[in-house]
């Protein structure tokens, strides 16, 4: 009957180094998405900010592209 009860402290010494190892990991886990959301953001900010700077040459470039393509169209005829 001792080696029972032994056995039982034993297997909830385990259970709760269990719980406390999953605890820790919870907080790893939310740290760690905390980081990535902080990255995402970044990066977000990272492209509209791109898209904001190459737009005006985007548009020159259509532009230049409309007037040439009109140019031999015009050509064509």
């Amino acid at each position: 009957m001792a080696d029972f009860f032994k056995d039982i402290k034993n297997l909830l010494s385990d259970l709760l180094e269990n719980v406390d190892n999953i605890k820790v990991n919870a907080e790893r886990v939310q740290t760690e998405l905390k980081k990535t959301e902080r990255t995402s953001q970044d990066i977000t900010r990272k492209v509209s900010e791109f898209q904001n700077s190459t737009q005006p040459k985007i548009d020159k470039i259509n532009e230049i592209l409309e007037k040439f393509n009109s140019a031999n169209e015009n050509q064509e005829e």
